[in-house]
């Protein structure tokens, strides 16, 4: 899956001249509804109501991750130099291991991710899950199966896929040996 918007988030904290928005004037300039605070999301079954998604103890970040999260006012909006549209960028150098942010916005089901249609631009701020590990959740019947960030979301729109990437999508939780089954993983996060 991708997340648009164009540009990357450099660990140097530069980016091409421009000026730089922080969350709040970039939600409004590019006008989404920045959802960090309050989290990922479902809609109620009459569709009005937000219901947020719960996570279980074990879905927490661990202290030793929780201490290497970017504080999420530190990152920037800044119009891209060559056309791409708009890019992420922290104003802090950001160490290897960095939790830059989380991907947050509306949780959908397969069968409203499937009512988005094929167009390019209605999957543009969607990020998924890999193939592989879509398979295993839609096989237990996990509800977060994409995170919609299109009208609802926060920064991590901005990033895009690269061909040189100085940033890696991180699923939480890992998948690691010790619970049997091993938890499917509920959140995605962009490490750099």
């Amino acid at each position: 899956g991708s997340s648009g918007g164009g540009g990357a988030c450099r660990r140097d904290g530069g980016a091409a001249a421009c000026s730089y928005l922080p969350p709040s004037a970039a939600s409004a300039r590019l006008g989404y509804e920045d959802v960090n605070e309050s989290g990922n999301f479902v809609l109620s079954a009459c569709g009005t109501r937000r219901v947020a998604v719960r996570y279980a103890p074990h879905e927490a970040l661990s202290a030793e991750l929780a201490e290497r999260v970017v504080e999420y006012g530190k990152l920037r909006a800044f119009e891209t130099s060559d056309g791409r549209g708009w890019g992420l960028c922290c104003a802090k150098r950001l160490a290897r291991g960095a939790i830059v942010v989380e991907a947050v916005g509306r949780c959908l089901s397969e069968a409203e991710f499937a009512q988005l249609g094929n167009k390019y631009e209605h999957h543009e701020y969607v990020v998924s899950f890999d193939d592989a590990m879509l398979e295993r959740k839609r096989a237990v019947g996990d509800d977060v199966l994409y995170i919609d960030a299109r009208q609802q979301g926060n920064m991590m729109r901005l990033c895009n896929d690269s061909e040189t990437p100085n940033l890696k999508l991180m699923y939480w939780p890992l998948q690691r040996g010790g619970m049997e089954p091993p938890p499917l993983p509920r959140r995605a996060f962009l490490v750099a």
